[in-house]
């Protein structure tokens, strides 16, 4: 169990002012937080007042995926608390806008990226994933993103979307859940030329080279996570 100042960067345990007296004790969170203690509704109103003054569903997707890296327990909070103002921005139609410019609105990496240029080390791979007992992996390889066509590595707004419903819809612990893109380069034009495209800079793979990459994927998910479900 991580304490202090590991404690508040762990996404999954951090509750920010919302540790009791006792815990900031027990847990060395003393002086490292601001002495009023909130509770999560109190949290919850004060964050969906800042979001509410966003100008634009794309602020407020990023403001959204912020809090998520920051402090899930709050963000799931606030998932379930306002279903129906949240989900259209976490997942579609917001979503779309928010792979199209996920190169732009960047901020941390969550997930992993597993390229073609990884073959014969993809198991090493999904080994470097903190979570050792996953439950759920879903994948995608970017060709075609909602309506939007091939967004290569940008794609992964969606395998990250799909899992915040999952956990704040269907009660999936987020601890369980694996967001993964496999990157066999991209034929869009557009982000071939884009000198800030987070992808692999070449044409998409296709034919034997790719089922090859994919049957190794296979293999390795089986072999490190072996009671993951993958939706493709």
């Amino acid at each position: 169990m991580p304490r202090g100042a590991a404690l508040l960067a762990n996404s999954l345990l951090n509750k920010g002012t919302a540790f009791t007296e006792r815990e900031r004790d027990a847990l060395g969170l003393r002086g490292l937080l601001p002495p009023r203690m909130f509770t999560l509704e109190e949290q919850v109103g004060r964050v969906l007042g800042n979001l509410r003054r966003k100008e634009n569903s794309l602020e407020k997707y990023i403001f959204l995926t912020t809090l998520q890296n920051r402090n899930e327990t709050l963000f799931y909070r606030l998932m379930q608390d306002h279903a129906e103002e949240m989900i259209p921005l976490i997942y579609t139609p917001t979503v779309g806008q928010a792979c199209l410019e996920y190169g732009a609105i960047f901020r941390r990496p969550r997930g992993l990226f597993i390229s073609i240029r990884e073959r014969g080390r993809i198991a090493e791979i999904l080994r470097h994933w903190p979570m050792t007992d996953v439950r759920m992996i879903v994948v995608t390889d970017g060709e075609r993103i909602l309506g939007l066509g091939d967004l290569g590595a940008l794609g992964m707004g969606i395998p990250v979307g799909k899992l915040a419903l999952y956990t704040a819809c269907a009660g999936l612990h987020p601890a369980y859940g694996l967001p993964i893109t496999l990157d066999v380069g991209t034929d869009n034009a557009a982000l071939l030329a884009d000198p800030f495209y987070l992808g692999l800079n070449q044409q998409r793979v296709r034919g034997a080279a790719y089922d090859e990459f994919l049957a190794e994927f296979v293999a390795a998910v089986r072999e490190v996570f072996p009671r993951a479900l993958m939706q493709w």
